[in-house]
Formats: C-alpha cells, structure tokens, sequence
C-alpha cells in the first residue's frame, strides 16, 4: 500500500489517466499531478519512478501493465481492461481495512469530521464491498461497541481554535443540578473525552480556579479575542495524576485497597483502573488490589457498580462512604 499521501494521490491520477484506452504524456502526468497536490514543479522523475512501482512494486500489489509508445511518447495500459481499482487486497489487509471502517464510522457524524465526512463514508461503502466479495459478509460477524451521538461536539472546532490560539471563551452552562443557565468566561487549557463524553478544563476568572464543563451541558459559546488569556501553570497530566474520570478534587491522594473475587480480579488485570493499581496480596478466593488516588465520583461510580464482586478494605473513611451508599441503595428498594 502507498507510504503517504502525495504518492497515493499520483498513482490514482496516473490510473485515471490511462483507463479505459486512455494515454498520456509524461508531461501530461506531471500537469495533472502539479494541480492537484498544488506542487509547483512536480519533478518529472518523480512521476517515472511512480510508475516503475507501480509496474514492479511488490507492497503495491498493481502490477500495473504500463508500456510506452515511443512513436507518440505516451504511456498506455498493454490491457485497456485493466485499473488498480480492480486490483485485489490479501484477506489480511480486508479485515484491516473493515476494522478501521467500522471503527470511523462510529464517530463520523461528528462536527469535528464534517469535513471528512463523504471520505470516511466512501471508505465504509468500500470496505463493505471488498468484504461481501470474501464470502460471507465480515460486517456479520463484527460487532463494534455503539457510540450514541455526542452532544455538544458542534462547539469543537470552536474550542480547538480556542486551545490553539489562546482565545477565551463565553459559554451559557446549564448544569445537571440547576433549573437554569449560568454565563461562565472560561480560559480553556484542555479537552477531555471520557466514557464517550467530551469535557472543557479551563481557568475560571470569578471563581479564580480550574473548572471542568461538560460539553453536552453548553447551551451557547461566544470567543471573546478580546480578552487577555491567563496562563496559571495548569499541566494536564499532573492536574488528572490521581483520579479517575474528569472530576478533580482537593485534597492529597490516599492509598486505598479493595478485596476482588477472582473473576473480577481477571478484569482488573487486563483493564488496570488507575495507573497506580497494583496487587498486593492474592489467594485462592481474592486478590487485593491497591490504588494511589483520590476517590472520586467515577471512582466510587466504578466500585459500586462492581457489586458484591469487590469489597473496599481501607481507608476505614472511604470504606463507610461506600456501605453508606449501598445503605441509601438499598433503602430505595
């Protein structure tokens, strides 16, 4: 397969050219290519030494028939039949090719891939048809996990222009827990996705502190250009070093450990919560984990929602934060 873009853009310039009986010049090639990589002088050994390839290349798989007539000075196919459309992928790179489709397509209505948008889908249509002409289709025997639509991902290009340029941002907020909107001036320092979610981190001026905004809870976002940007010597991976999820706490991490039955333990192995997990002890019925970290909401969410498959051993404070919880669980049933 090609090695970058330009090359790529070439063969398929070079393919249109001579399909279908059609033939070209060397310097015909050459024109066609310059506009379309708008590369202003293409070298003409450039477009002979893509040919070769494209005649020999064995990464290439064309095997692309090209002669020359040295009569008129053209390049021709010796088989007017033939296009590297048709040339044919191994299995291997079929099911390469279906896996990242499938995986483009769960995010290809979002904002930010708008303008990619009819790329992305050409490639899904393309990677349905190499994989129905393998037999029984692939698209039936995979599965990729479902992303919902993301709210809020309109204001994205916006905040990356943002996070580029420094530009301070205006934004009506509507939380979770208000009846109403609330105007907020955000100095965005970073962008955040978790559990399909996309979450702004920014310095804010009344508050005078770092402030996390879901963006599916934005209800308008205005740039403010005008306004001088605050550097506060926020650091990403020192800011989100000891928690789980976006929401940052005060406060010093603790050391906290919790009893997993052996099937749950398996998943911790393979899928770690925190970069801080280790095991500390383990027998025939548990394994006991211990983790570096302040506990917050996605934490305690994550503990919870293990069930009777794990027990919180220490500190005893989050340990009664957790039965308290199941307390009140219980209550509601």
């Amino acid at each position: 397969m090609p090695k970058n873009y330009s090359a790529y853009v070439r063969y398929i310039l070079i393919n249109r050219a001579l399909s279908n009986g059609g033939r070209a010049s060397l310097k015909k090639l050459k024109e066609a290519c310059e506009r379309a990589l708008d590369i202003y002088p293409l070298g003409t050994r450039t477009i002979e030494k893509d040919i070769e390839l494209m005649r020999k290349d064995s990464n290439l798989g064309f095997n692309a028939p090209i002669e020359y007539d040295y009569s008129s000075r053209e390049y021709y196919y010796a088989d007017p039949d033939y296009s590297i459309d048709k040339t044919s992928l191994s299995d291997e790179e079929i099911i390469s090719l279906v896996f990242a489709a499938q995986l483009l397509e769960q995010f290809k209505d979002m904002e930010v891939f708008r303008t990619f948008r009819g790329t992305v889908q050409r490639l899904i249509d393309a990677a349905e048809v190499y994989a129905e002409g393998m037999g029984k289709g692939l698209q039936d025997k995979i599965e990729f996990e479902h992303v919902p639509e993301v709210k809020g991902s309109e204001y994205l290009d916006e905040i990356m222009e943002s996070l580029s340029e420094n530009i301070v941002l205006e934004i009506s907020y509507q939380s979770f827990y208000s009846d109403s909107e609330n105007t907020h001036v955000i100095h965005p320092y970073y962008l955040k996705e978790y559990r399909n979610r996309w979450y702004l981190i920014g310095y804010h001026d009344k508050f005078e502190g770092i402030r996390t905004y879901g963006l599916d809870r934005i209800k308008s976002m205005n740039q403010l250009k005008e306004h001088d940007f605050k550097e506060s010597g926020f650091v990403a991976q020192e800011f989100y070093k000891h928690i789980v999820g976006v929401t940052a706490l005060d406060g010093d991490p603790m050391e906290i450990k919790i009893s997993a039955t052996r099937e749950q333990a398996l998943y911790l192995r393979t899928q770690p919560l925190h970069d801080s997990q280790e095991i500390v002890e383990e027998n025939d019925q548990e394994v006991i984990f211990k983790f570096h970290l302040i506990p917050t909401f996605e934490f305690r969410s994550q503990i919870l929602g293990w069930g009777d498959q794990v027990k919180v051993l220490e500190p005893a404070e989050f340990r009664e934060e957790i039965i308290e919880s199941l307390r009140l669980s219980l209550g509601r049933y």
